[in-house]
């Protein structure tokens, strides 16, 4: 692909430099346990070696969102420093889920590529129902729109069929998998092209499995780069099955940060819910809206206070994270800054490059050339320099916080070692308890730590049930007065329109409750098991006078109940809405029809909140509990046999032949 320049490289290391702090302190840990994972103590080193994979896989993921044509590939391409990387001409039917992983490395290279698949299960609903548009479109009743959608469908399945062949049926559920790749390959995959529904013309290969590859994961060597990071990039929002906005709110379930793009030219009108939806159920800190395209723009310096303004008001209007960090950029200034080329831009653009700087946007900045100029303005400095902050105050810090209490644990673990090795040379008693008895006192220790752990996860759980059950009859009590009144006042034939926030954030507060409860409830529980560990190692060893052994590592953090985002029919406004209410007839058959409909309607949003979100928060502490409990009965057993060696000595022993 392209080849490497000191102008990008530089551009690059700048721009993610805001991420070295932290990447010096997981170095600085990773050489501590090292030193560990040496150990003549097997279980030391072994907890040693599990706790450098977690700092070696650390990959902090950033999930892009935003409008459509809002230049958002573009921005992402600039951001990786691979120009034309990613096609952003994608059609609009693509629903492909990106992620480039950038890592650090000695030259700049690509690396390795999968692209997998939808499954068969997921052809099969998305013909048969339509994807989530023709489930919406069902339940209200409106079987002509139904009947649309699926005869798109169709078409769309016999498109692939011509396209792949016999092999239609055999790809999906599987995946590709190459060890180097190109622009050209990727656009196999994640561009459909103009030419789609064409019968002829056109690169046959360009998109050729673009209609049926969900995800496409893209390794990427970059100097300078100081620890891994994993940019995705997601589908818009507003395609017609509704197969994309599925696709992102899954994206944003596991990140732990998000960034919106914006079009300056669009900023956020209603037309944009959707992206609103789904951020209102993040921390403020963890969003950051990029407003792009301000190149677009006549005046930059009066029309940017407008559009943040306006930006700012949209969300305060329904509901959305407040106080999140909003940037102005141009995803086209950096993407030529990168090249070299900021004399190719149009003469529009670099006046309104020239305006913004006067504004004094880059006063700050004694600007060396035109590149850095068109670098500094575009915004990708900036938000490099957010996202840094942001993931090291966020996922890093909870990294940093759980590999610094394990090796504060491991390194009480060696000088009780030590005492061990010290007492059977001096024949000092070793370990007071038989090693029967002590196994049964550990299993004793974990026994009663899942009881009370399961036992007061179960009263949390239905508490939450009752809750998001109560939010759901709340709201819709709330509705059906609202309705009766319209009916009342404008009869059956006007359209009722009623906002669906109020049902998000009674949802959203009753999550949030059971969160707080089970992290406080996971938390007393690790304390609990660590007192219990500290009591049987000072009665096994006699270690009346020591310090506590153990810190309870910190929780997990939760996934964001992102799901709360996904639209429901209060939130369209098509035709077969407006046939929905005006298909019926009388007073008491509307408000039937829409509680059965909202009913319907959020059950599957209840259920995933339920399922994926509480009990995967609730397996998430169950694992932390359990690796916790593992890792301590194979350090305390093995400290009560290792009669034979001192771990201090045969870890300074096998560091000095290391070395």
């Amino acid at each position: 692909m392209d080849h490497d320049d000191p102008i990008r490289s530089r551009l690059l290391t700048e721009t993610y430099s805001g991420f070295a702090p932290l990447a010096a302190r997981l170095s600085a840990l990773d050489a501590r346990l090292v030193e560990f994972s040496a150990s003549g103590n097997g279980a030391i080193a072994a907890k040693a070696k599990q706790l450098l994979r977690k700092i070696r896989d650390f990959e902090p993921t950033v999930t892009i969102i935003g409008q459509v044509k809002a230049g958002k590939t573009t921005l992402i391409n600039a951001m990786t420093g691979w120009q034309g990387l990613l096609p952003a001409d994608v059609n609009p039917w693509t629903s492909v889920v990106t992620g480039l992983h950038l890592q650090p490395g000695p030259e700049r290279q690509t690396a390795n590529a999968t692209f997998t698949f939808f499954g068969e299960e997921e052809w099969t609903r998305l013909v048969r129902q339509g994807g989530r548009l023709g489930e919406l479109a069902g339940r209200a009743g409106a079987e002509d729109e139904v009947a649309k959608v699926r005869a798109q469908m169709e078409k769309m399945r016999a498109k692939s069929r011509e396209r792949l062949g016999r092999r239609f049926e055999m790809l999906l559920g599987q995946s590709h998998d190459y060890d180097r790749f190109d622009a050209a390959l990727v656009e196999r995959y994640v561009c459909m092209g103009d030419d789609f529904w064409e019968e002829a013309g056109g690169d046959r290969e360009k998109g050729r499995f673009a209609d049926i590859t969900r995800t496409a994961d893209l390794w990427l060597k970059q100097p300078g780069l100081p620890l891994p990071l994993c940019l995705r990039d997601t589908p818009g929002v507003n395609d017609t099955f509704m197969i994309r906005e599925q696709i992102t709110i899954s994206s944003l379930r596991g990140s732990r940060l998000c960034v919106m793009v914006l079009a300056a030219t669009q900023a956020l009108t209603t037309v944009d819910l959707a992206l609103i939806r789904m951020i209102a159920n993040l921390r403020a800190r963890d969003v950051v809206i990029f407003v792009n395209r301000i190149d677009e723009l006549d005046d930059p310096a009066s029309d940017i206070p407008k559009i943040r303004d306006s930006i700012l008001d949209t969300l305060r209007k329904h509901q959305g994270p407040e106080n999140a960090e909003i940037i102005f950029g141009s995803g086209a200034w950096a993407a030529e800054a990168m090249a070299g080329q900021v004399e190719a831009l149009p003469e529009d653009s670099v006046d309104a490059m020239v305006r913004w700087a006067e504004a004094g946007v880059g006063e700050e900045h004694a600007f060396g050339s035109l590149e850095d100029m068109a670098w500094t303005l575009s915004g990708v400095p900036a938000l490099g320099r957010i996202i840094a902050a942001r993931i090291e105050s966020g996922a890093g810090a909870q990294l940093l916080r759980e590999i610094e209490v394990e090796i504060g644990n491991l390194d009480r673990s060696v000088l009780t070692a030590d005492a061990v090795a010290a007492a059977r040379r001096g024949a000092g008693s070793v370990c007071r308890i038989p090693p029967e008895a002590l196994e049964e006192a550990i299993s004793e220790i974990e026994e009663r730590a899942r009881r009370r752990f399961a036992d007061g996860l179960g009263p949390l759980h239905a508490a939450l049930e009752e809750r998001v059950d109560g939010a759901r009859q709340v709201f819709v009590r709330r509705a059906l007065v609202a309705l009766v009144s319209h009916l009342e006042l404008h009869g059956e034939m006007a359209v009722w329109r009623y906002d669906s926030c109020g049902l998000r954030a009674l949802l959203r507060s009753a999550f949030q409750r059971y969160v707080r409860a089970v992290g406080r409830h996971g938390t007393d529980g690790m304390a609990a098991v660590s007192a219990e560990f500290n009591a049987l190692y000072r009665e096994a060893f006699d270690l009346r006078d020591a310090p506590p052994m153990l810190e309870a590592p910190p929780l997990p953090a939760p996934d964001a109940p992102v799901v709360l985002g996904q639209t429901i029919a209060l939130d369209l406004r098509g035709t077969w809405w407006t046939r929905f209410w005006r298909r019926r007839k009388g007073y008491q058959a509307c408000a039937d029809d829409f509680e059965r409909l909202i009913h319907e309607e959020t059950q599957p949003i209840l259920q995933t909140l339920l399922s994926d979100n509480a009990k995967g928060y609730e397996a998430s502490l169950r694992a932390a509990l359990g690796d916790f409990l593992d890792a301590n009965r194979r350090v305390l057993l093995d400290l009560a046999r290792a009669g034979a060696s001192n771990a201090s000595e045969n870890l300074a022993q096998t560091m000095e032949i290391a070395s």
